[in-house]
């Protein structure tokens, strides 16, 4: 795991933004290229690419950012959405999570892995399949919605919470890559607790879901603990499966997300000591702000957090 101090970060935020933005996106692209070579590599006898890693580790950008370095290898990218995969709501009992008091949302009881295991065992054999598409709207999932097949330069990438729960992984172990992103990083400040992994993706979450999801930084707050716990019982034992990984997080970043939440997170000092997120209280005010309008390339993972 990365350390940076806070004293560090807010040094290159306030004398050399653009340099400091740039060295920050440069290592995380190395990591998706040298992803995508390994997987160019091996793309004969492995076309599926499982691509997983808990709330807010960039999966959405690093999935397409890593399409496009495929391409560069004669290698063109499938794309399969594990949320289609989600059953229709009424056809099944949510699970509870006791622990919290919400329904069991992260729970893999929500989706169809078998059909999933299924359709991506017939893929890897050559067959075509017949994908289902889920409709958020009206929480149905579609049937058949449309067909794929993979070509011989092709392979599929599907990243999802579950994309490495045995039910899947079992069938494919000789014709899978496992691909594990996470912000695999912490803060180190002057005085008091550092900001651990988990608290970064809680910045960009919070940041996110606010922008873009209709959900104030209190409903974060409130869904957070169960969001950890469906991480700790779906995620972390599958772990070990992963044959890449990628640290999506950008130093800078911090002082960007702070900046913008800050006003709000002082709002529940208390609730974010209830989430085992008292060290971001601490930090609220340390961190300084960047100007980042100008350095920021298009294809930054944090255009998923920030817009």
């Amino acid at each position: 795991m990365a350390e940076y101090t806070l004293k560090y970060i807010n040094h290159r935020a306030r004398h050399d933004a653009m340099a400091f933005i740039g060295e920050c996106e440069q290592k995380y692209h190395e990591q998706v290229l040298y992803a995508a070579e390994q997987i160019a590599q091996n793309s004969v006898h492995k076309p599926i690419v499982l691509i997983n890693g808990p709330s807010s580790s960039g999966k959405t950008t690093t999935n397409d950012r890593l399409a496009r370095a495929l391409e560069t290898h004669g290698i063109h990218a499938e794309m399969i959405s594990m949320d289609d995969y989600y059953r229709t709501v009424g056809t099944y009992e949510i699970p509870p999570d006791p622990e919290n008091g919400v329904p069991d949302l992260e729970s893999p009881e929500c989706m169809d892995l078998p059909l999933l295991s299924q359709h991506l065992a017939q893929l890897a054999s050559g067959a075509e399949i017949a994908l289902p598409r889920f409709d958020f709207t009206t929480r149905t999932s579609i049937p058949e919605a449309r067909t794929l097949r993979l070509d011989p330069d092709e392979v599929v990438l599907i990243e999802g919470i579950h994309s490495f729960n045995p039910v899947i992984m079992g069938d494919l172990a000789h014709t899978a890559t496992g691909l594990y992103l996470s912000v695999a990083s912490a803060v180190v400040p002057e005085e008091g607790a550092r900001l651990e992994p988990y608290m970064l993706r809680f910045l960009r979450r919070a940041m996110r879901d606010s922008l873009f999801r209709n959900s104030p930084v209190e409903e974060t707050l409130h869904q957070w603990n169960s969001v950890r716990r469906g991480e700790r019982l779906y995620i972390a034992p599958y772990r070990g499966q992963a044959d890449l990984t990628i640290d999506t997080f950008l130093p800078y970043e911090l002082c960007i997300l702070m900046q913008h939440l800050t006003p709000q997170l002082k709002q529940y000092r208390d609730r974010l000591a209830d989430a085992d997120l008292a060290p971001i209280d601490a930090a609220l005010g340390q961190v300084a702000p960047i100007d980042y309008a100008d350095f920021l390339p298009e294809d930054s993972v944090l255009h998923e957090f920030i817009g």
